[in-house]
């Protein structure tokens, strides 16, 4: 818990009443490898806080999984669109790797909005991020190469890359398994 109020205090001014009322929000869960926080067509509840581990957000198509992102330790993730409209995940969220969690639920995040100083700052800035990220990514595919992007991602998260199957990074550039090993070989 000390993490994630270190990186809230980064961005929002938090008393300590704040914390210890965002605190008893809070819950912990360790995940096994390959286990779902959510799958397709549930109702996010959630937005999750990574400690440790990696996950990957995909869409499931008739013909193959489409793998949209991954997350990362001290990282939000959450199928968020899910979460804010309470409609069915078009997404499904899996822990590639053991992982552990903080979470909340939708009630209990809005209780903090109601209750805390500092609750809807907190959501706000944390809204303009996750909006800000996915803007990133989707101008990278429209103006970057895939070796570009796997280099920024290799780049960003250099040490957890290695946990990632070559099959989910691929799909995740936009590209073939086979045209990552191309990258790969040539790099190094």
């Amino acid at each position: 818990m000390d993490r994630l109020r270190k990186i809230l205090n980064e961005k929002v001014a938090i008393s300590e009443n704040d914390w210890q009322y965002i605190a008893s929000k809070l819950q912990e869960k360790e995940f096994k490898k390959k286990e779902f926080l959510i799958s397709t067509h549930q109702v996010e509840q959630n937005i999750y806080f990574i400690l440790e581990g990696v996950f990957r957000i995909f869409i499931e198509l008739l013909e193959r999984d489409v793998t949209s992102d991954f997350g990362f330790p001290n990282k939000l993730i959450s199928s968020y669109s899910s979460f804010l409209t309470q409609t069915p995940s078009v997404a499904c969220i899996q822990s590639l790797t053991k992982s552990k969690v903080i979470f909340i639920n939708r009630d209990d995040l809005a209780d903090i909005y109601k209750n805390t100083n500092c609750g809807e700052s907190v959501g706000r800035i944390f809204a303009e991020e996750f909006f800000m990220y996915k803007s990133k990514r989707e101008l990278s595919f429209m103006k970057d190469s895939p070796t570009e992007r796997y280099l920024n991602l290799f780049k960003e998260q250099q040490n957890l890359i290695q946990e990632i199957p070559q099959k989910y990074l691929a799909s995740y550039i936009g590209i073939t398994p086979q045209a990552l090993s191309r990258i790969r070989a040539k790099i190094l």
